[in-house]
């Protein structure tokens, strides 16, 4: 009784602020900012929700007032962290923290989603052998469960409703899941593929001609999997949002089949700049709503509590990547063992949740004006690709190439790529040698009437060495070697993966490769080739691009790259000048075209350097912008400030003040 009475002075005691009673109760669909709280909880854990101090929470949500919190209900190790009449939990409770999370959370009128541990569950397969998936020996995986196996019905699905009816949760952020998968040798799968296959045996290695058969089953069993958790907790509760974290995804790189409410990934802990760019374009196209996760921290002992925190301006250069691209955003704290709100910097988030508030009118639910486009290869992908799901590809420094050179660009899948490939000036296929074959017919046809294609890598090239009008010379091999020339400003050493070529007659050549670091040392072989090819061009790097650029940077390659694609579309429809530390995105909204300028700069491929405070300036840019009519008016945001401006035959062209973190330019036609 006692407990009972500090309880209720503790939810008390604090006002409920005016917005709380006003703000509507968003979906997870349509929410743009939120928090997430999670700690993995053990059998170690003691005395769970004792010192959950509520005022800290409550100022937290009034100061921040976020769409929604997600906390932890069940990590990797399967313990629940609430007391569970269903799973496996640390029984050692002196309150239910859920209790406190969602009361609280409810005081403020904010909706409460749940982390909850999917395919990942330590305890749950170590007290249901059973539960597990096998390996090709017949081995039981200990933490991971098969996918038809009783799992999701005795344990996952049960679990789920009991927060439903127990604390009225809004909704899941299921992790560990597709990005956990693996081959499943479960008999129940075994005799599904057989059946129908006919083959008589099952593949147990990759030098089976079968194997990929064996693998895709695995990912079509998955997706069973998935879709029967969803449907049933939509059937329990239909406005239960959920999502299955990094489905559909990079991770995941198909078209959405499955009811999720929206899609969700958490980007890496370093790096993470980089990272929410790449992750937000192969979210924004697949027509569900989306948000990235930011770690806001560094871990160095995740279980241990012991991490690096991020700073506010490395959170805020996060945010902007995933807002310019329209996507939702939250941060990742954890929470203390006890299961409790931690004490962060709520001064900083505060901040932070200004910056994207400032933001969210220009952002939330803005699409992309298609300008370059980079083909994610699903074939190039399964190929590739060692397990089911979860491997992501090795397009991503290629990606931070061409943003680091002021382009604009979105990825498309195969899918996308169906759908949307007259709409783009340029396509950029980044070093993937399997190809769907009508994709890669429609391809070319596509270029013959017009359009443009870039190939980037050694491999990738050797398929479109027709069109290219090329001879190559051997094999391509690992080596080290100096590449550039004058109009690149300069040369620079690489190791990668390189080709040898020959330009035939008519063949334009960008940039050479030389014996010495040297003008005076060129080879015969270029580093690019520009091919005319119907009424489009076709053009070619020889050589692996995405590892080694985030290894050897050097301004030579983004000169390479921007005298390239220069000349495959020499009259672009924005062109950014007078800094290399800010990326570009072109989105429209409310028929208003928005330029988003993120400085990029910060030491975030330095993995000695866990936080850093300031950007380098990016001094003043200069834009130009194609546009048929004289635009109504151009504008600064989120300030409203006026931007002068010259228009002169179809374009504009204005100066935009130094970007500090992200500056929005608003074109009004």
């Amino acid at each position: 009784m006692f407990k009972i009475k500090v309880l209720f002075f503790c939810y008390s005691f604090f006002a409920i602020p005016f917005w709380a009673n006003s703000q509507q109760r968003l979906k997870r669909a349509e929410s743009f900012l939120g928090f997430h709280f999670d700690f993995h909880a053990t059998a170690a854990d003691k005395s769970l929700g004792s010192c959950f101090d509520t005022a800290l929470l409550a100022n937290f949500l009034k100061r921040t007032r976020p769409d929604y919190i997600q906390i932890d209900s069940k990590g990797h190790p399967g313990y629940s962290s609430y007391p569970t009449s269903v799973g496996y939990s640390a029984n050692s409770f002196v309150k239910d923290p859920m209790r406190i999370w969602r009361d609280v959370t409810n005081q403020f009128n904010v909706p409460l989603y749940v982390h909850y541990s999917g395919l990942w569950d330590d305890k749950g397969i170590h007290e249901n052998p059973h539960w597990g998936r096998r390996n090709a020996k017949g081995i039981i995986d200990s933490t991971k469960a098969a996918y038809l196996g009783g799992y999701a019905e005795k344990l996952m699905i049960p679990q789920l409703k009991e927060m439903i009816d127990t604390y009225n949760i809004d909704g899941a952020w299921v992790d560990g899941d597709c990005w956990s998968t693996a081959p499943d040798y479960s008999p129940e799968v075994v005799k599904g593929f057989l059946d129908e296959t006919g083959l008589k045996k099952v593949p147990v290695s990759a030098a089976d001609i079968n194997y990929k058969k064996w693998i895709e089953y695995n990912r079509v069993i998955y997706r069973r999997y998935l879709k029967n958790y969803v449907d049933k907790l939509h059937s329990y509760k239909p406005d239960f949002q959920i999502a299955s974290n990094w489905a559909y995804s990079s991770m995941m790189p198909e078209k959405v089949d499955v009811n999720v409410d929206f899609l969700s990934g958490d980007v890496s802990g370093q790096n993470g700049l980089y990272s929410a760019a790449f992750q937000a374009r192969c979210l924004a196209l697949q027509g569900k709503p989306w948000d990235l996760m930011a770690w806001g921290f560094v871990p160095i002992d995740f279980m241990g509590g012991i991490q690096s925190p991020k700073s506010l301006v490395q959170l805020k250069q996060e945010a902007a990547e995933v807002m310019a691209m329209g996507g939702g955003f939250q941060v990742y704290f954890q929470q203390n063992r006890d299961a409790s709100f931690r004490m962060i910097d709520t001064d900083a988030m505060e901040k932070l949740a200004e910056f994207c508030r400032e933001r969210q009118p220009f952002c939330q639910g803005s699409e992309v004006i298609p300008q370059i486009a980079m083909w994610y290869s699903v074939e190039g992908w399964k190929t590739e690709n060692p397990g089911v799901y979860g491997w992501t590809s090795h397009m991503e420094g290629i990606s931070n190439l061409l943003l680091d050179t002021q382009f604009p660009i979105e990825i498309l899948m195969d899918h996308h790529l169906a759908e949307r490939m007259d709409q783009y000036p340029l396509i950029i296929i980044p070093e993937w040698n399997h190809f769907n074959l009508e994709l890669k017919r429609q391809l070319l046809a596509y270029v013959a009437a017009g359009g443009n294609v870039l190939i980037i890598g050694s491999k990738a090239s050797k398929a479109f060495e027709e069109q290219l009008n090329v001879s190559f010379i051997g094999k391509d091999s690992t080596l080290q070697f100096n590449m550039g020339g004058k109009t690149a400003g300069g040369i620079a050493g690489i190791k990668t993966n390189w080709q040898k070529v020959l330009p035939q007659k008519g063949v334009q050549v960008e940039g050479m490769v030389y014996t010495q670091c040297d003008y005076r040392y060129p080879t015969e072989y270029p580093v690019a080739t520009i091919n005319n090819y119907g009424k489009g061009k076709i053009a070619a790097f020889f050589m692996d691009m995405s590892v080694a650029y985030n290894q050897y940077r050097n301004p030579v390659f983004n000169n390479l790259i921007r005298n390239v694609i220069s000349a495959l579309i020499p009259d672009p429809q924005v062109k950014v000048t007078g800094s290399d530390n800010v990326h570009v995105v072109l989105g429209k909204k409310n028929r208003r075209a928005y330029l988003h300028l993120i400085n990029s700069s910060g030491d975030h491929f330095n993995k000695n350097v866990m936080a850093y405070n300031e950007l380098l300036s990016t001094g003043s840019l200069k834009i130009t912008y194609k546009t048929t009519t004289k635009p109504l008016s151009v504008k600064l945001q989120p300030t409203g400030e006026q931007i002068n401006f010259t228009y002169a035959g179809n374009r504009i062209e204005f100066v935009v003040p130094p970007v500090s973190v992200h500056s929005i330019v608003e074109i009004a036609l």
